[in-house]
């Protein structure tokens, strides 16, 4: 049984400045234990000023890498502050930040000249979704090396649009059901709360990303994670298995 990855993006809830769902981060380390699930947690670090605590807790048993510091979209202008401010923050707090992944899956032309600068030893943030946003339409499908930097591109279902994370499995149920296990999985603890909870908007994006929440999202989550009995693992521990970190 080859060990797959399960990643989590810690950011505020749908775009916003809310962070109700940091409630869930107990809930979600349970279940991770029972099933003996090891993780990497893409932390916004904005987020260490009020859930200093809640974070630590997390890397006890998991891996804490960079979500940027703001979680704003990437571009010319904030990419190397978000880059290198994330990654000093986790310094400073205690945690050897060994990996980013990109808000919004959203990179600039120097994004692994940055990452190589500021010494992080594999990336996260390659998309094919959304054509003609992000570019990538030749992806590979499983981890490669760019530029010396391991990448750990986002899995699809159908390629090149449909990613296999939380968000698709709950846009498409039941029919998601059928959706086979990628190499890696990515979920966000806002997910879980009730549509009533979410931050309020009027865009189709929105819609999209709030549907089959709350008790349907945990559902339609544990399904799929169980249903081939995996060995989930953190970006880390799959990098130290092959020797290409230490």
């Amino acid at each position: 049984m080859k060990p797959k990855i399960m990643t989590v993006d810690l950011e505020p809830d749908l775009n916003s400045n809310n962070y109700k769902s940091m409630k869930f981060i107990p809930k979600l380390l349970d279940y991770f234990d029972d099933h003996k699930i090891k993780a990497t947690f893409f932390t916004v670090t904005s987020l260490l000023e009020k859930y200093e605590s809640e974070i630590k807790e997390i890397s006890r048993k998991h891996e804490i890498a960079s979500h940027s510091h703001n979680h704003n979209s990437l571009n010319s202008k904030n990419v190397e502050l978000e880059i290198q401010k994330s990654k000093q923050i986790l310094s400073d707090y205690g945690y050897n930040c060994q990996g980013f992944r990109a808000p919004k899956f959203i990179t600039t032309k120097n994004h692994f000249q940055l990452l190589k600068k500021y010494n992080y030893q594999y990336d996260s943030s390659l998309a094919t979704f959304l054509p003609g946003r992000y570019s990538n339409l030749n992806l590979k499908q499983k981890p490669f090396l760019k530029r010396n930097l391991v990448e750990f591109p986002i899995p699809n279902f159908i390629y090149p649009s449909i990613n296999s994370g939380l968000t698709y499995l709950k846009l498409f149920h039941p029919f998601s059901k059928l959706f086979p296990q990628k190499y890696m999985f990515y979920l966000h603890p806002w997910e879980f709360l009730e549509k009533k909870d979410l931050p309020k908007s009027n865009s189709i994006i929105y819609n999209f990303l709030s549907r089959n929440s709350g008790k349907n999202a945990w559902k339609i989550f544990t399904n799929h994670i169980e249903k081939n009995n995996t060995k989930w693992i953190s970006c880390q521990a799959w990098l130290e298995k092959r020797k290409l970190i230490k």
